[in-house]
């Protein structure tokens, strides 16, 4: 016997670039769910994007400056990160054509030990 076994579509971690915005699937936000800031981040060399959850300790303690950090809006089933800037230049970079409503989607994982979610562009 050769089977092979389908993934479960709603366990998946998906991100979805926008013009304006970046679109996490549910199973993406449950990383997220107790923060209100992320950081974003580019790795040019392995092309992958990161969000990295900003907790408030790491806020209290000032740990990243103000102009590093990202609001994140959770939904009931999906998250939302606003940054039209951010979504230029990653557009620019990867040669995405974000004109007339058309979006990008990108598998994801988290990377416990780094606390990161990792983009693979």
């Amino acid at each position: 016997m050769e089977f092979e076994w389908s993934t479960n579509d709603i366990a998946k971690k998906t991100v979805t670039i926008y013009s304006t915005n970046l679109t996490l699937n549910k199973a993406a936000c449950r990383h997220f769910e107790e923060v209100n800031f992320v950081l974003l981040g580019l790795d040019r060399k392995n092309n992958i994007l990161g969000i990295k959850p900003v907790g408030k300790q790491e806020i209290n303690e000032e740990i990243y400056s103000e102009d590093q950090l990202h609001r994140i809006s959770i939904g009931k089933s999906y998250g939302r990160i606003s940054n039209k800037n951010f979504i230029s230049e990653l557009s620019q970079e990867y040669k995405l054509d974000l004109s007339n409503n058309k979006c990008f989607k990108y598998d994801a994982k988290f990377d416990v030990i780094h606390q990161i979610l990792l983009v693979n562009l």
